[in-house]
């Protein structure tokens, strides 16, 4: 008999991803809702309690839930379930505001303990995902890296996260405020930072595909700017290789689609380090995988 259903959200500042998940499977399509993150707290409270109905409905209304399971962007105090936005443009409205009890409240006809609500961070979802259903499987170590709007980060140990204070592992997992190239990781290694690149060298701010598309089609100046990302990439993660030493990175996130592009300084730095890398097809169900094994 399968086990009872988790409903997953993956909440971003402009868009919700949430499915049904049993055991790592997805037993729904994976689901698209506006995340109207501007909203005030009733609006807000409301709708996350309108999108979870929505996947009750999708998976069949089980008979139970195992519970409801969200990928949350921070700060936020995971644990306690309590949003800690704040002036980010996302979700101020909910600042300071227990979201296990006020989702319990609305939907509590579907649980029976506030504790069947969980929460972690897009990427430590991706991480779990990564290492219970992924490619991270039967490693002692793993470094999942999701590059987006930011450089997220999860350091695997075993089978779940490595806690704090593990060596090599800096606080919270987290790679991206640290120092590089004048800024930080999160400044160089993301969406903007691309977009900083080609404004920089090309005259023209570019998202990865759009870079992508000029490369294939013979541009050289693309070409380069793709390789010097490539190479920025190679050493912004390179302390946190050398000094965690995984046996594989796992990369995600949407630029990493064109990672054969910009990719081997990587690569070849994994090579000499015994570092296996794998490229994510789908990061968002990787996270639906791993919100189910909170």
């Amino acid at each position: 008999m399968m086990d009872a259903p988790y409903l997953c959200l993956d909440v971003g500042g402009t868009e919700i991803k949430g499915a049904a998940v049993s055991e790592g499977r997805v037993l729904t399509p994976l689901r698209h809702f506006p995340a109207r993150s501007g909203e005030d707290r009733e609006t807000l409270l409301a709708h996350f309690a309108a999108v979870f109905r929505q996947l009750d409905e999708e998976a069949g209304h089980p008979p139970r839930l195992g519970g409801l399971r969200l990928a949350f962007p921070g700060p936020f105090d995971y644990p306690a379930g309590i949003c800690l936005l704040q002036g980010l443009d996302k979700y101020d409205a909910l600042y300071g505001v227990s979201l296990r009890a006020e989702l319990f409240a609305r939907l509590r006809d579907r649980l029976e303990d506030p504790e069947q609500i969980r929460f972690t961070n897009d990427v430590a979802a991706f991480g779990l995902g990564e290492i219970h259903y992924g490619d991270a499987r039967g490693s002692a170590r793993s470094l999942s890296v999701c590059i987006g709007t930011g450089c997220g980060s999860a350091f695997g140990l075993g089978d779940g996260l490595a806690p704090e204070g593990t060596p090599a592992v800096p606080p919270r997992g987290e790679i991206y405020p640290t120092p590089f190239l004048g800024k930080c990781i999160d400044d160089m290694i993301s969406k903007r930072g691309l977009m900083a690149l080609t404004e920089e060298r090309l005259g023209t701010p570019m998202e990865g595909a759009e870079l992508a598309r000029r490369v294939q089609e013979g541009e050289r100046a693309a070409a380069a700017c793709f390789a010097e990302f490539g190479t920025r990439l190679k050493e912004a993660l390179e302390p946190f290789l050398r000094g965690y030493r995984p046996d594989c990175l796992c990369l995600g996130g949407q630029i990493t689609r064109s990672f054969g592009l910009f990719g081997d300084p990587l690569r070849q730095l994994c090579e000499e380090l015994g570092v296996v890398v794998y490229v994510a097809a789908d990061t968002s169900v990787l996270a639906m995988q791993g919100l189910c094994t909170l």
